[in-house]
């Protein structure tokens, strides 16, 4: 597949410059087919019963696949949750805090991914943050907020608003020597970058949907490395939490709910009801990711942002993204002297980008081009 025939994928193109993926992306043609006729399908079935829907069931199983894929892990660690919050919250409560326990995290992590451990000073877990200095997170402060008594260190590989890129195999080593677990918020990275979890010493990962995956709200999924998946519980349960012949003797013999049997594998984290057209729709999405190559899709949007860089200096921006190429990945963020009206201004020529922390946000993914960047440099500079 080559950027032509990606770029006929999304209809936006054609009368929008669309530079916002970090926020909700546009979905690509493939994935509302998909929606579409599934939807189509599940109605026929409501009505008459009549319509086989198992075909659709064995799609919406392979998106573990594709997902797995994209982040270098197994399939059977793989689990479906409905959102990155959720995910996050999970690995939060079912972790093991002892007196004196602590979580480390830093303050270029978008609020789902301090929220889920603030909630844990309930429990009298102490949270200590590591500043971050000209939007980087020194690997060196990290090291030094981590002792015998860290339970997990919860970084988001992609920071949310200015795209400070982390070296997680370097933070595992710290994080693990230290006994440690790394938890990633993977929402801003995976679909926009090659990701090898084993190679990274990742240990749990959770990711919606709905931004680089280029998929519909609704769908997520959870990582947890396989080793870990017996050593843990979920900290609420579900159907498929349940050994599955417990399950079938309570629904078609008799009453047999006397201990708590948990099914064996990921699927025991699989604790909320599936939204099963979002994962149809995300299927189609991850399967344009790899049919175009995720190592082609990290390239071009990290020369995109080159170039995107590169004309922001030329007409004098300030740029709050870390400048150094492996420093940064996807999101750039520069200041403007008015961001509001900026946005605002930028929106009625039809380009579509983000406001965050006083600055502008700009997400573009591989099927941008540096064309549309031009554009908007060029509409940036009349901004009335």
């Amino acid at each position: 597949m080559n950027i032509h025939d990606a770029r006929k994928e999304f209809p936006i193109v054609k009368n929008k410059i669309f530079l916002n993926h970090a926020t909700t992306s546009p979905l690509p043609t493939r994935a509302v087919k998909a929606m579409e006729n599934f939807l189509s399908d599940k109605i026929k079935f409501q009505l008459t019963q009549d319509v086989d829907l198992s075909s659709w069931q064995k799609k919406i199983a392979h998106s573990k696949k594709l997902f797995s894929q994209l982040i270098g892990a197994k399939e059977d660690e793989i689990a479906y949750i409905p959102n990155t919050t959720f995910g996050l919250n999970l690995i939060a409560q079912m972790l093991p805090y002892k007196p004196d326990s602590n979580v480390v995290t830093n303050t270029l992590e978008y609020l789902s991914n301090v929220i889920v451990w603030l909630k844990l000073k309930e429990k009298g877990v102490k949270v200590r943050f590591v500043k971050d200095e000209n939007g980087k997170i020194s690997i060196d402060k990290l090291e030094k907020s981590i002792d015998d008594k860290t339970v997990a260190v919860a970084i988001g590989q992609v920071g949310w608003f200015n795209g400070f890129r982390h070296d997680l195999k370097a933070i595992s080593e710290v994080v693990h020597d230290k006994g440690a677990f790394l938890v990633v918020d993977g929402i801003q990275a995976v679909g926009n970058m090659r990701i090898d979890v084993a190679k990274e010493g990742i240990d749990f990962l959770s990711c919606g949907s709905y931004k680089w995956l280029l998929g519909p709200p609704g769908a997520g999924f959870l990582y947890i490395r396989n080793d870990l998946i017996k050593e843990f519980n979920p900290p609420f349960l579900g159907e498929n939490s349940i050994d599955p012949e417990v399950v079938r003797i309570n629904i078609y013999e008799r009453f047999n709910l006397f201990k708590l049997n948990y099914s064996k594998g990921i699927s025991k984290y699989e604790v909320v009801y599936l939204n099963d057209i979002a994962f149809i729709g995300v299927r189609e999405s991850m399967r344009l990711l790899l049919d175009f190559g995720i190592e082609n899709v990290e390239r071009r949007i990290s020369k995109i942002n080159e170039y995107l860089i590169e004309k922001l200096l030329e007409n004098g921006y300030e740029i709050r993204t870390p400048t150094n190429k492996k420093e940064h990945h996807a999101i750039i963020n520069f200041k403007v002297k008015d961001p509001n009206k900026t946005i605002k201004s930028l929106s009625r020529k039809g380009i579509i980008v983000s406001q965050r922390v006083s600055g502008i946000r700009v997400s573009p993914h591989f099927y941008n081009t540096e064309a549309e960047i031009d554009e908007f440099i060029k509409a940036l500079k009349n901004v009335k």
